[in-house]
């Protein structure tokens, strides 16, 4: 009798668990790390799930035409299971375009090593949606354009508005120089204050987002998923790219006010963390990459310190700017004062120009070897300001 009915609550637990709706697609995907090799693709689910990318040359032939091959969102050998996704395609060839479609399995009972079982499956199929593209980049590529855009604090309204146009005009990849939302509260905050609009917008088009962490990022219960959502080449917010002539060096000036402060609660430990970044800096300038590229543009939310600043702008500057002057960057791109300001005064302590956009305009860059155009526009699409800066 005890083994009956023992069996008779497995078989109701395993139906129960098979009744559960089919886990879908939440929010995404979007792309991030686009290099010449490979890319990374990032979405959630509504629930927990096991997921992969499918991918295909972008032959004329139909995705079903052959057994395609799979990347797993998987750690250390396993695949893992959650809500969010992060699955990097590697071993691409430069310059050429793939179909890729995003797959997971909805875990509907987990119960460790003894058993898990998984619903049959759901994704942006082929037969239920039309395959994404990407295009890697040709090495030979002589010209990068980008957009950037900052401190849009949530405001999705004003960030589709700034971005609608993206898929016509087709800009390498869109930059989100940081304060993307005031604090993350939750998992919800950034696909709410852009990354949903972003995914619909800028993914049907291939465009990928380059992320740069402000000091907003820094706040609010789920400030440390901010990895999850932007996975970096180094593993840190942090880091550098190659596109066309450019090399980017992406920066993080962290929080704006010491760590001691009352309002980060005795955890701040941001002091050490520019200072870990300062000697990866160090070594960066010293590459071999970054001294023979054409062009050298910083990605950063703060800007170096001036006269009157907060900390964290004095710490860049005391930390940052003496790996960089002398080392010919030619320009800085910054956010964090939510108003245009054009800088080439030396006054920051830098040798070359600083432009910083402000929170409801869009700065369109284009650079060669020749020089860069940086024009802004603003949300009717209305050109209001433009810089150039020519190579010596």
């Amino acid at each position: 009798m005890k083994r009956m009915i023992l069996l008779w609550a497995a078989l109701l637990t395993t139906a129960a668990a098979l009744a559960q709706p089919r886990i879908r697609i939440e929010h995404g995907p979007y792309l991030q790390n686009v290099t010449e090799e490979g890319f990374t693709v990032i979405w959630s689910s509504t629930a927990d799930a096991a997921g992969w990318v499918e991918l295909a040359p972008d032959d004329g032939s139909h995705f079903y035409a052959a057994e395609r091959p799979k990347f797993y969102d998987s750690h250390l050998g396993r695949q893992r299971i959650g809500r969010m996704h992060s699955v990097r395609i590697s071993g691409l060839q430069p310059g050429t375009t793939y179909r890729y479609r995003i797959m997971q399995r909805g875990v509907v009972l987990n119960e460790g090593n003894k058993r898990v079982i998984l619903d049959e499956g759901y994704g942006n199929d082929i037969l239920k949606h039309k395959p994404y593209t990407v295009t890697t980049p040709d090495p030979a590529q002589e010209r990068v354009d980008f957009w950037v855009v900052n401190d849009i604090h949530s405001r999705d309204s004003i960030f589709r508005r700034l971005i609608r146009t993206a898929p016509e005009e087709k800009p390498d990849f869109v930059c989100l120089n940081g304060d993307l939302a005031t604090q993350i509260e939750t998992r919800q905050t950034l696909w709410d204050a852009c990354l949903a609009s972003a995914s619909e917008i800028l993914t049907p088009a291939g465009i990928p987002l380059v992320a740069v962490r402000g000091n907003h990022e820094n706040r609010g219960v789920c400030s440390g998923c901010w990895s999850d959502f932007f996975p970096t080449p180094t593993g840190e917010t942090y880091y550098t790219f190659r596109r066309g002539p450019a090399f980017f060096l992406v920066l993080d000036g962290c929080e704006d006010k010491p760590d001691s402060d009352i309002r980060y609660y005795g955890l701040g430990d941001w002091d050490a963390y520019r200072q870990r970044e300062a000697a990866w800096l160090k070594k960066v300038v010293e590459s071999e990459e970054f001294r023979t590229a054409p062009v050298r543009i910083i990605l950063i939310h703060m800007i170096p310190g001036g006269a009157s600043s907060w900390y964290g702008e004095q710490q860049i500057r005391r930390l940052f700017v003496p790996e960089l002057v002398g080392k010919g960057i030619d320009v800085m791109l910054c956010g964090h004062y939510h108003r245009y300001q054009w800088i080439d005064d030396g006054s920051r302590g830098v040798d070359f120009p600083i432009l910083v956009n402000s929170n409801v305009d869009r700065l369109a860059v284009s650079a060669d070897a020749s020089g860069i155009d940086l024009k802004v526009f603003d949300t009717a699409g209305k050109l209001v300001k433009q810089q150039r800066i020519d190579k010596k």
